[in-house]
């Protein structure tokens, strides 16, 4: 076998798995073929992200930089995409905290100056200051906050693609989200668990070659789908 390949025993069966083997998809994209679209967009990170339904077992992703610098367009086979998402819903309150502290000196600092209890030139200086960290606590509270919903490949739990929930609205997120776990659903109906696990093994290992998951996450995987009952490698 040439290092190129990889043996997969599933149930008793051998299978020589090329790693440009990837799945089949039509290449030209049929508008037709075109569903449900999220178009999501986080000025504070900076991201932008866009993901399309297609013929109702595929999921089309654009994910980048805002300003369309640094985007990476990748496919994503909702067959074997786990239709429970993990949800993170993280607040940092301390950042929070201190920006409601830093908030309050600078509230006291107009006050001082406005009854002239404190000259106007420290007031200005003392204002600016903490004006200033109450600005910068409320961005990286706003960076550090999160709720989102992150979609894995089925059995090797590899995470593919994240959706932050209420964005752009939360009817819009729902109807979406809603959909989206429709199609998984349908594509998949009538695929055979050994279909399943090769055909995760593919995607996952052209989404590695792609750059859209690291060497790291896609040996886990491997190492998880390897263990499965059916799997014998």
């Amino acid at each position: 076998m040439s290092e190129n390949e990889e043996e997969v025993i599933v149930a008793s069966a051998a299978y020589d798995v090329p790693t440009d083997n990837y799945e089949e998809f039509d290449q030209e994209i049929d508008p037709a073929k075109l569903g449900d679209k999220l178009v999501q967009s986080n000025s504070q990170k900076g991201l932008l992200r866009e993901f399309q339904i297609y013929d109702r077992s595929h999921l089309l992703v654009s994910d980048g930089d805002i300003t369309g610098d640094d985007v990476s367009h990748y496919r994503v086979n909702l067959a074997w995409v786990d239709a429970e998402p993990k949800h993170l819903k993280l607040i940092d309150w301390n950042w929070l905290y201190a920006a409601l502290f830093f908030g309050t000196i600078t509230a006291t600092f107009v006050i001082l100056a406005i009854t002239q209890n404190l000259t106007m030139d420290y007031s200005m200086i003392g204002g600016t200051i903490s004006f200033t960290i109450t600005m910068l606590a409320t961005l990286i509270f706003i960076y550090k906050l999160r709720d989102e919903f992150t979609f894995q490949s089925y059995f090797g739990g590899a995470d593919l693609f994240v959706l932050e929930n209420k964005r752009p609205t939360q009817t819009i997120f729902d109807n979406f989200f809603v959909s989206l776990q429709q199609a998984i659903d349908h594509a998949h109906a009538e695929k055979s668990v050994n279909d399943r696990l090769v055909g995760e093994l593919k995607m996952c290992r052209r989404l590695r070659d792609e750059g859209v998951i690291d060497d790291e996450v896609y040996t886990a995987a491997r190492a998880v789908i390897f263990k499965h009952e059916q799997y014998t490698a």
